[in-house]
């Protein structure tokens, strides 16, 4: 890029806060977390295979008021949209968002860049996007936050890696919210895919509230009720913001640091059918429907898990989590690839557990729900 192309860009971005910020933005929205804010997250349900997912309301994006639903996702980070549920179809081609011979598209506040960047995701989906810059309310009526103007990736075209067929971000929703936030926060123009991180870290947290969230264990949904992928309004499930108080009964884990970047992942040991899997480290993944993949270094011992094997995970810290592999909502992979060293856990550790991810301080907080 060259130097003059970056000043013209944030000048645009000026141009567009100073117009369009003030007809935007809903009063009933939260632009400064000086207390926690409860957020509603809608759940879904497929009743043939007992898949969940949980969605992110998103209200307005720039100026545009819009009616959005996201996968609440806390296995990624940085927010991706379908560019065509949010701009004209005309304007999303193969090959990227249209913008003409002009340095930059602005439309109704949202500013898209040239700026283009892949997303990967579950090792079997790649997408391309546009780097777009916009101010974005989550939520709905039972509470909302609004954060400051923010970069996110607009999708033109998906596939699949092994078959070169299109992917849709998701086939029930218009994009993902991946709420993990290992990246370098960046000023100005964001160029790279990891300098993309989650849409709450874009929020202003006053000075007894530190930045991050806590999300309540999802035995709270009355999910004999969800019948559909949909996700209707249920109960403000996830809090923004932290305080001392809300820490308290947590177990905290450090994430991990590597290369500068700090990671989802909590270490400890996974156990199975009497193997023992040590380190192991875990990624507790609200974006995974269903299940897990559960990293064994044994290649032999590669494929689908029997139903009926308890798998035992236990934190360096204590936290113990075990469930049972079965065929359907608890089905269970293990995998022997270098590129799969973590295990992953899906959404229905959520059930079971609090979880807390503090941006300030990097700890995950894992909370589980009293035996009665």
């Amino acid at each position: 890029m060259n130097r003059l192309f970056g000043v013209i860009v944030v000048l645009c971005f000026f141009t567009v806060e100073s117009m369009a910020f003030g007809i935007s933005d809903p009063m009933d929205s939260v632009a400064s977390i000086v207390s926690p804010v409860r957020i509603n997250l809608m759940p879904g349900q497929n009743m043939k295979t007992l898949g969940r997912r949980l969605y992110l309301p998103i209200r307005y994006i720039g100026a545009a008021k819009v009616k959005l639903r996201v996968v609440f996702d806390t296995g990624s980070q940085g927010l991706i949209l379908d560019a065509k549920r949010l701009l004209p179809a005309s304007l999303v081609a193969d090959t990227g968002i249209v913008i003409g011979d002009k340095d930059s598209l602005v439309l109704d506040g949202i500013t898209v860049t040239r700026n283009k960047t892949k997303s990967r995701y579950g090792g079997t989906r790649s997408y391309d996007g546009n780097i777009a810059y916009a101010s974005i309310v989550i939520g709905d009526k039972m509470g909302q936050v609004r954060t400051k103007r923010m970069p996110f990736i607009l999708v033109y075209h998906g596939v699949y890696d092994q078959t070169g067929k299109p992917a849709q971000v998701d086939q029930h929703c218009d994009g993902i919210a991946g709420v993990n936030s290992g990246g370098e926060l960046k000023a100005g123009l964001v160029m790279k895919r990891e300098n993309v991180v989650s849409p709450f870290n874009y929020l202003s947290f006053g000075n007894r509230v530190e930045a991050g969230f806590i999300l309540a264990p999802l035995d709270q949904v009355k999910w004999e009720g969800v019948s559909s992928m949909e996700g209707k309004s249920a109960v403000p499930l996830l809090t923004v913001g932290i305080t001392e108080q809300a820490k308290e009964g947590f177990v905290l884990h450090r994430q991990l640091l590597q290369n500068g970047r700090f990671y989802p992942y909590v270490r400890g040991i996974i156990s199975y059918n009497g193997l023992v899997i040590s380190p192991s480290y875990v990624l507790f993944d609200s974006g995974n429907p269903a299940g897990g993949v559960i990293y064994e270094p044994d290649a032999a011992k590669k494929g689908r898990m029997n139903a009926g094997i308890v798998i035992r995970f236990v934190s360096d810290e204590g936290t113990i989590y075990d469930y049972a592999a079965n065929n359907s909502n608890y089905k269970t992979t293990l995998d022997s690839r270098k590129s799969k060293s973590v295990s992953i856990i899906g959404i229905n550790f959520f059930l079971e557990n609090s979880f807390m991810l503090n941006y300030a301080s990097h700890i995950i907080g894992i909370r589980p729900v009293p035996s009665l």
